[in-house]
């Protein structure tokens, strides 16, 4: 479905990704995990085309390194959540879920209420009177009418309460179930042991290490990787742990 390799780039003359390299499998879910300022979502903006950036970058079987962003999202159908929710300030809940969607795609619109019933009541307001939960929930309704192939998820959990992360992360469940593609970038080791198959440690602008969130001691060996803390309380148990020769 996606696979990463050598992936570098930059923010003008400042190299922020130096080697990144992961695969992910069709209707898998992978987290990116590290800490802050780490390169998780230059790698998103990477992937997207945002950014300067070379490497390879397959989708199926298309490199699309070098292709402009409309050309990647709209062949490969791509969605992506961005971190602070990406969405317009002056628009309605609406206009928001629909900006940009063709006719068969607005007929979707029915099913991402069904998902989130308390946004029906709410269409004509603007977005910006609604919580930070709803309001991504907006988002994800927006994923929903889209009907991708492949999801990106820039940290959505970001400044929500921890009764509305998990209201979030069980809407991002249901579409799971669907089948859905994802890449997650998550802070919270624990939260993405508890939702993706997958783990890819992101540290200085390199994928340092991978382990399946079954893999107790793969899970372990990755949070000492990326905290210095061995601890992995709450944790899933799973099966493989891969350390790549650049750290």
């Amino acid at each position: 479905m996606l696979e990463v390799r050598a992936l570098r780039a930059w923010y003008g003359r400042t190299q922020a990704l130096f080697d990144v390299t992961f695969n992910l499998q069709q209707g898998q879910c992978l987290a990116l995990v590290g800490t802050n300022g780490a390169g998780k979502t230059t790698i998103v903006r990477a992937l997207l085309g945002l950014i300067t950036h070379d490497g390879d970058i397959l989708l199926g079987s298309e490199n699309v390194v070098h292709l402009p962003t409309y050309r990647r999202v709209r062949a490969h159908k791509i969605s992506v959540v961005h971190e602070g929710r990406g969405l317009f300030a002056r628009l309605t809940v609406r206009e928001n879920i629909l900006v940009g969607l063709g006719r068969a795609q607005r007929a979707f619109l029915d099913d991402a209420l069904d998902l989130f019933p308390m946004l029906r009541t709410r269409l004509n307001e603007n977005v910006t009177a609604l919580s930070g939960g709803q309001q991504q929930m907006v988002a994800l309704a927006r994923v929903v009418v889209e009907r991708p192939e492949l999801l990106l998820l820039d940290e959505p959990a970001l400044g929500l309460a921890p009764a509305i992360v998990d209201e979030i992360y069980g809407y991002l469940n249901k579409l799971r179930a669907q089948g859905l593609t994802m890449l997650l970038v998550e802070q919270s080791v624990p939260r993405a042991s508890a939702f993706a198959d997958e783990l890819c440690l992101i540290r200085t602008g390199r994928s340092a290490m991978t382990a399946r969130v079954g893999d107790k001691i793969a899970v372990n060996q990755l949070v000492a990787a990326a905290f210095g803390n061995g601890t992995t309380e709450g944790h899933p148990s799973s099966t493989s742990a891969q350390e790549n020769d650049h750290g």
